[in-house]
């Protein structure tokens, strides 16, 4: 097997950017690759290739694919992308599709994966949506270093967690609790170097509808537990507070990581290291437009928490970011959107370095905003309704989250891929015109 591998110095080392040529080599009996090089400049080399790219590169050898697959490989990459090249682990963004019944009586739901750079670098040209089809109604919780969260709740009876990596394949299935889950989060606790699945389980008891707290860790011996929710109590928000209901939105930072949630008019958050609740205040605005809010939605935008605020009155939506998270004095208006004849407000997802908002409708219509000049532009998504043998004309998407591409699946844990919990759908072929 002839492989070539077209790299490009690190620019940290401000040296002028090269090609470095790996030469070709031929791995007849699937042994260990290029012998003549250290294993270190090896594993150098690889980290600068694209998580997508890496997944590839396992079937080239058992030695890189022990390599690429071990936790300290994937630590290293992660915080490669993070602190020095983003674009080693691309941002996409996923939506949950309700596809209505066909033909055959049989609700199709899945899972639309869409790619950020694609539409914004060329909104004017069609992105192409891939889908993946689950089992049953799997509800997205959340997104944390390239895993998806789900809560599965086709029977209504009970639930269980479900963790995927669109990236790698990576599935896995928690055990199955009794109930459903009103309220969700799901992130990563950088305490215990762990991913942690927070619900509020709601389910009937003996004398009516009972709520319990639960956290799930992500781990080889993990089980359900349950929290002590008397700070609910103490801070005046009941368990079935109906902002509760939102999914929460994981902030993490080396200080804290934390799930949020809109509740009244404060930012209740749960901290997944020490598993308390608090909460802050949210921008103060003036008393006669808070009366026009129409909604109010959380997001993480350049790595702060913000809030978007979408006014009915005057139809347009104003974004606010916290500098410093915790400190309710260091709310900072950030932008200012017109709803532009839609009603609807805006989820804000992502900007770019260039100051192009991503965001979207309830509906899942994407939209761009250029922070700079005011301009907007709904991108060209290409759907493949037509030529998908799944899907219908009509997709109803209920939430939307992005996540990166990554290589992460949490220590101790054996994927379920074998269930195939989530399977693409592969769509049908152009006919050919004569």
């Amino acid at each position: 097997m002839t492989l070539l591998l077209v790299i490009t110095n690190d620019v940290e080392r401000n040296a002028s950017r090269g090609l470095l040529l790996l030469r070709g080599h031929t791995a007849t009996a699937r042994t260990s690759p290029l012998p003549d090089l250290p294993e270190e400049l090896i594993m150098e080399i690889l980290l600068r290739l694209p998580a997508r790219t890496l997944v590839s590169l396992r079937s080239v050898c058992t030695s890189w694919r022990n390599l690429i697959s071990s936790p300290d490989f994937t630590r290293k990459h992660l915080r490669r992308s993070c602190l020095r090249d983003p674009s080693l682990t691309p941002q996409r963004i996923a939506c949950y599709n309700s596809l209505p019944f066909r033909g055959d009586g049989v609700r199709y739901d899945s899972i639309g994966v869409v790619s950020v750079q694609s539409i914004i670098d060329n909104p004017s040209e069609a992105t192409k949506v891939d889908y993946f089809r689950g089992q049953h109604y799997y509800r997205i919780v959340g997104s944390c270093h390239g895993l998806l969260c789900f809560f599965d709740e086709h029977d209504y009876q009970n639930t269980h967690g479900i963790l995927w990596n669109p990236c790698t394949g990576f599935t896995f299935q928690s055990p199955q609790i009794s109930g459903q889950a009103f309220s969700s989060g799901f992130g990563y606790d950088h305490l215990s170097d762990s991913y942690k699945l927070f619900g509020i389980i709601r389910k009937k008891g003996p004398s009516g509808v009972e709520y319990s707290t639960r956290i799930y860790t992500f781990g080889s011996t993990s089980s359900w537990r349950r929290i002590d929710d008397s700070p609910f109590g103490l801070l005046g928000i009941p368990t079935n507070h109906f902002c509760m209901a939102e999914k929460g939105v994981f902030f993490g930072s080396s200080r804290a990581c934390t799930i949020n949630w809109i509740v009244n008019h404060v930012v209740l958050y749960f901290d997944l290291g020490k598993e308390t609740l608090a909460h802050f205040t949210l921008p103060d605005t003036d008393s006669s437009d808070y009366l026009w809010i129409q909604c109010k939605k959380l997001c993480v935008l350049r790595n702060c928490l913000s809030v978007c605020y979408g006014y009915l009155r005057t139809q347009h939506s104003i974004v606010w970011q916290m500098k410093e998270y915790g400190d309710a004095q260091s709310w900072t208006k950030l932008a200012m959107i017109s709803f532009h004849g839609l009603i609807s407000p805006l989820q804000p997802l992502y900007i770019s370095e260039t100051d192009v908002l991503l965001a979207v409708f309830p509906s899942c219509r994407i939209v761009l905003c250029n922070l700079n000049d005011g301009s907007v532009d709904f991108p060209v998504i290409d759907y493949g309704v037509e030529n998908n043998p799944y899907l219908s004309q009509s997709i109803y998407s209920r939430v939307a989250c992005i996540y990166h591409e990554s290589l992460v699946s949490p220590n101790g844990l054996q994927s379920n891929s074998s269930k195939m919990l989530l399977r693409f759908i592969k769509p049908k072929p152009n006919p050919i015109v004569s």
